[in-house]
């Protein structure tokens, strides 16, 4: 279906017509178990990962949602890291640089060493929005495409808004959708590219937006990922920078947990924190 047939997407943007497109992620296949997405374009290392708690009950409704950072189970890491979500339904942080950062599961219990949990297996993926969203902001910071990276570029005329202004908007966000192993969707090709139309944005119910995704086929693993990027205004975080939300292990009728990962790590998330470097287990630096 898919001209590439390889499993490595280098993903970027271009913020306007007038600019280089910028990297911002890359989405590699994991020989047949599952997808990790990382973002190695950038030069911050130290991070923030922990698991955000979730309450369907309160959490779900319009509007921004704040969650103190006590409530949250974190750590640092002073290398990036590359989220994974396996076939099984297994999802984890684990270092960019293998080794760096402790991963992996027990093998006595078969519980997550490092930050990780269990959601649903790719054969029956998340539906209640994207399986992975990575946020960008401070663009210029990326680093910029060169001729052998062969990426995957979201254009301008790409950009979904919501609630601002092309002219407002100083910060981008990917939400990548899985599609269950063995799904093939419909798909149209624009500029060699297969895009797809899909029902998945959630208005106020029972409203719901049809958008256009580009479509990252991982042959190996059976699955294809759909990615929108929305084109929004943020104000507060560092000047550049990038985040990573992850599956999670709630469900509609009960609590539970997203994974996140932020970087630069923000002084007063990593205050007192233990660190999930391989070398050091001591509490981080006030």
């Amino acid at each position: 279906m898919s001209k590439r047939k390889d499993r490595n997407w280098t993903i970027a943007i271009r913020p306007s017509a007038a600019q280089q497109p910028h990297k911002v992620t890359k989405i590699i296949g994991l020989n047949g178990g599952g997808f990790s997405v990382l973002a190695p374009y950038h030069k911050a290392k130290q991070g923030f990962l922990y698991k955000l708690p979730v309450d369907p009950k309160t959490d779900l409704g319009p509007g921004e949602r704040c969650v103190p950072y006590v409530e949250c189970v974190g750590f640092t890491a002073s290398d990036r890291v590359k989220l994974s979500y396996h076939t099984d339904g297994f999802a984890q942080f684990s270092g960019e640089n293998p080794g760096k950062i402790i991963s992996g599961r027990d093998p006595a219990t078969g519980e997550p060493k490092g930050l990780g949990l269990f959601t649903r297996p790719l054969t029956t993926p998340i539906r209640t929005g994207p399986s992975v969203g990575l946020t960008v902001f401070g663009i210029d910071d990326f680093e910029t495409v060169t001729v052998r990276d062969n990426p995957l570029i979201f254009e301008p005329s790409d950009f979904y808004y919501r609630g601002t202004t092309p002219e407002e908007a100083n910060a981008w966000v990917l939400s990548i959708y899985a599609f269950p192993i063995g799904v093939t969707p419909p798909v149209r090709f624009e500029n060699g590219n297969a895009v797809l139309e899909a029902a998945i944005e959630g208005l106020n119910p029972p409203w719901i937006s049809v958008v256009k995704l580009k479509v990252v086929h991982l042959p190996t693993e059976k699955v294809f990922l759909g990615l929108l990027l929305n084109h929004f205004k943020t104000s507060g975080s560092p000047k550049s920078g990038w985040s990573i939300s992850g599956p999670g292990d709630w469900n509609m009728q009960q609590k539970g947990h997203v994974l996140m990962a932020s970087y630069p790590a923000m002084k007063a998330a990593i205050k007192g924190r233990d660190s999930l470097d391989r070398e050091i287990r001591l509490p981080a630096n006030e």
